[in-house]
């Protein structure tokens, strides 16, 4: 390789590296526990099953449809889904979304600030960052703690909560459990 080519070849490899200092997509335990702390709250309206391969939170009750989307394992398709927010519109037919990533300081950011389908998804991210996110608590993970509190408080059936409990157990990496 030609030492231009080397030199041009580092420059990508470390702005490459810089950017995914800047902004990472979440890992599925802080998902998972986002997920638990914003159903305790009601800003997810409703959480999919967790047995699903996708998990979804509804962020509206009525059109627009917005609404969080990850996935917690491949499907034995496709590899797992970065945390992503999806808007959709009946009445012009239309649907977009934008990956959610956390910045350095751990803030939730839309990679695309563009409308989505109209909607401005900056207002839906800034609400995820007012989302107020419970420390574990009597010897539960902070994972296990929010869906726990979700069950508690009526927010989630015991189906559905326990769904989500079994994978804070196996979220992390290899398969261990959620923090």
């Amino acid at each position: 390789m030609k030492p231009q080519m080397r030199h041009a070849a580092m420059i990508v490899s470390l702005l490459s590296a810089s950017s995914c200092a800047l902004a990472q997509v979440p890992n599925r335990c802080p998902s998972l526990a986002f997920y638990g702390n914003a159903a305790t709250s009601g800003l997810c309206k409703s959480l999919s099953p967790a047995t699903q391969n996708l998990q979804v939170c509804e962020l509206t009750a009525a059109q627009p449809d917005v609404h969080l989307t990850f996935g917690l394992q491949p499907n034995g398709v496709n590899p797992p889904v970065p945390l992503h927010l999806t808007v959709r519109t009946q009445a012009n037919n239309c649907e977009q979304a934008t990956n959610i990533v956390q910045n350095a300081a751990g803030a939730f950011v839309a990679q695309s600030n563009a409308l989505l389908c109209g909607v401005d998804p900056v207002t839906y991210v800034q609400r995820m960052n007012a989302q107020t996110i419970v420390p574990g608590s009597n010897g539960q993970s902070a994972c296990r703690t929010a869906f726990i509190n979700a069950q508690t408080g009526g927010k989630l059936t015991p189906a559905v909560a326990q769904g989500y409990l079994n994978a804070c157990n196996t979220g992390g990496l290899a398969n261990a459990a959620c923090p």
